[in-house]
């Protein structure tokens, strides 16, 4: 069932790729001295296409099981490669396209129009979304490919022209990895057709078709790898990390809003996509490896949140751990590990760019994202500090609100298949509450207040914090919300 039924025939996978290319159309036809009319153009591109995803979650049919997709676009490409233009939605990608559009109307109502070149970081936005877009939809995979190096583009110029401080190693950093990891998906890619074609006698890149003829065990391992290297970087897994600490300080806040609140979800996406539903025997033979350095960046990245002073680099390591959870839950390889991993995606997503949020507001008021320089900003600030406190709470996963939930379902799997390892995240949970509850009560309980000057919430600002801030409630609250066709695909996913 759902809640209403789409109109048959209407494109609108298609739509939703088509809305925000349009909008940056509209972007660059615009004189480069109207940045009102600018941000105009790309919060309304940002918000109909949110409507549209959200049109599309409302008229998805719950409950059907195995691996279906809705929506679906099915249209030769290049048929002489066996490549097509597939475009499908399922559990897997449903409440992601939701949240790629809630971050990127985030990202536009933040931006700044004083920005330099402003017209061109709004494009730029705009087709980043189109990129993220179409990861989610795509079902053939040199499309998947396209779409996933077209990200590539937008946010190399973002952290590069707009973003601080060594800005231009940290784009080139990014690119480096993100190129290395991409090439052996490349190469997985030529490989797992040309072993489908050997079986079927007809080349085929398409997602439905690859998963009913699986290779051996020993060609499914190295296949593995290679998509599992592109997916681990973008996450990024330990010890693959090492780009995030240098690209995420540096990108800029509305930027950084997408990057690490859905890019780096993609990573895990594509882990559950492609590498347990084309690979099994390979996740069988290397998941317990990739459980484990998850397991240790659960750890590495909590351990350097509390060696942080500046709050950006603080909030960027904890999302590394977080992540490292997701990991977990993947590689747990069971029906509450990855179902905790897919709605922890979703919650990492909602949580880390309200954090980000907030460290771009304590920013904006003070000059500076020290924490040694921050002390009793709640004194001045109240309702600051009230719904930051929230949102904290969300991230060291108070019972009650969505960053539990998620959570809970990942522990409950890695104790199943890695009692160890569930051992281990465990003190990742205790790490966790101490670094966020020390950067709370650092900056906004102890006196004297410093700086004395900050200012309460402005109207506009607690707007793009409230739907942020309602997903963390009803999501804690009514854990049910995801609905059975995301257990559905998942048990389809794993064959269980």
């Amino acid at each position: 069932m759902s809640w209403y039924t789409l109109p048959a025939g209407v494109p609108w996978l298609t739509l939703a790729l088509l809305l925000p290319l349009i909008g940056a159309f509209l972007v660059l036809l615009a004189p480069a001295a109207a940045r009102g009319v600018i941000k105009q153009l790309g919060i309304l591109s940002a918000l109909l296409t949110l409507v549209l995803m959200l049109l599309l979650l409302g008229g998805f049919q719950h409950g059907p099981g195995g691996l279906r997709f809705q929506f679906e676009e099915i249209h030769h490409w290049i048929p002489s490669l066996g490549i097509g233009y597939h475009l499908g939605v399922d559990g897997l990608s449903l409440f992601l396209l939701a949240l790629n559009g809630l971050l990127s109307l985030l990202a536009m109502l933040i931006a700044d129009p004083r920005t330099p070149r402003f017209k061109e970081f709004v494009l730029l936005l705009l087709v980043l979304e189109t990129a993220t877009t179409g990861v989610l939809l795509a079902l053939d995979l040199i499309l998947f490919y396209v779409f996933w190096e077209a990200m590539l583009v937008p946010l190399y110029f973002l952290i590069g022209v707009w973003g601080e401080g060594r800005k231009v190693f940290a784009a080139f950093t990014f690119l480096i990895y993100t190129v290395i990891g991409s090439f052996a998906m490349l190469v997985a890619i030529l490989a797992v057709a040309a072993i489908t074609a050997a079986q079927t006698g007809h080349l085929s890149f398409d997602w439905t078709v690859l998963v009913q003829h699986p290779a051996g065990a020993v060609a499914q391992g190295w296949m593995f790898l290679g998509f599992a290297l592109a997916f681990a970087v973008k996450m990024p897994i330990f010890p693959l990390h090492s780009w995030l600490p240098i690209a995420y300080p540096a990108t800029p806040t509305p930027a950084l809003l997408v990057f690490a609140g859905l890019v780096s979800k993609l990573g895990a996406y594509g882990l559950i996509r492609f590498n347990l539903a084309l690979f099994p025997a390979g996740a069988r033979g290397w998941g317990p490896i990739l459980a484990t350095l998850a397991t240790i960046g659960i750890l590495y990245g909590a351990l350097m949140a509390l060696l942080q002073v500046d709050l950006k680099l603080l909030v960027a390591y904890a999302s590394m751990s977080h992540l490292g959870f997701i990991g977990l839950g993947i590689f747990s390889q069971n029906v509450f590990g990855v179902e905790g991993a897919l709605i922890q995606m979703i919650n990492h997503g909602v949580i880390i760019a309200g954090l980000f949020l907030v460290v771009f507001m304590i920013e904006q008021r003070t000059g500076t994202r020290a924490r040694s320089q921050l002390r009793g900003l709640t004194r001045p600030a109240p309702l600051f500090a009230g719904l930051f406190f929230v949102i904290a709470l969300a991230a060291l996963g108070l019972p009650g609100l969505n960053g539990f939930v998620g959570e809970f379902l990942i522990m409950l799997g890695a104790f199943t298949a890695y009692l160890p390892l569930a051992i281990g995240a465990g003190l990742g949970v205790i790490l966790a509450a101490w670094y966020v509850l020390r950067f709370y009560q650092g900056a906004f309980e102890e006196v004297p207040v410093q700086p004395a000057a900050l200012t309460e919430m402005r109207l506009n600002e607690v707007g793009a914090l409230a739907p942020l801030l309602a997903i963390i409630v009803v999501f804690g609250i009514v854990p049910s919300f995801f609905p059975a066709a995301v257990d559905a695909t998942v048990r389809a996913v794993l064959r269980t």
